[in-house]
């Protein structure tokens, strides 16, 4: 084989590979939005912009202040990924039960996992006090102009989002709802 076609034969299969890659982690996305169990959230957003994505709406979340003592068996290792216990209470809301470094197994349908790893570290050392968890559904793009019309709604809390969790407790947001209205639907692509 020449020098130039191997050349182009490693070329070819360095393209291949990076687009496998970016398939996969579409494809991953698409599944998890398409097949994932839906919860409902209230948010409380604020209003910035990214230069090169548009205009998104920051959301904090209740579930995002979870009580230390709520941590079952060792702390997470500083910076690690954790998981975190929701329990879908009799108004609806879910609030955090429990907390574990490792996957707990959840079967009923009045919980549901999601993993989320502390905004700051790793304050679960500390036994007391609140952890700061993100869960990676913390921002949601929305159309131009949009942003101070939902930063309002959200001071009103007549928004939440619509989130599907896969069974590894991974998140992604399917959309927005106004006066649980579904307002924001996510593409799938």
């Amino acid at each position: 084989m020449t020098p130039l076609r191997r050349l182009l034969l490693s070329l070819a299969v360095v393209a291949l590979a990076q687009t496998a890659v970016l398939a996969g982690m579409v494809a991953d996305r698409t599944q998890l939005l398409r097949a994932g169990r839906e919860i409902v959230l209230p948010v409380v957003p604020v209003d910035p912009r990214d230069l090169f994505r548009g205009e998104y709406v920051r959301l904090g979340y209740d579930i995002g202040r979870v009580p230390t003592r709520l941590l079952d068996g060792p702390a997470p290792a500083r910076n690690a990924a954790f998981y975190v216990v929701l329990e879908r209470k009799a108004d609806g809301a879910w609030s955090p039960v429990k907390v574990s470094a490792a996957m707990p197994a959840e079967t009923s349908p009045e919980r549901i996992v999601l993993k989320g790893r502390t905004m700051h570290g790793g304050p679960f050392d500390d036994g007391g006090g609140t952890a700061w968890v993100r869960y990676g559904i913390e921002s949601y793009f929305v159309p131009e102009g949009r942003g101070l019309e939902l930063e309002k709604l959200a001071r009103d809390r007549r928004i939440s989002t619509l989130v599907a969790v896969d069974s590894g407790g991974n998140a992604a947001i399917k959309g927005l709802l106004i006066d649980g209205q579904l307002q924001y639907e996510k593409p799938l692509f």
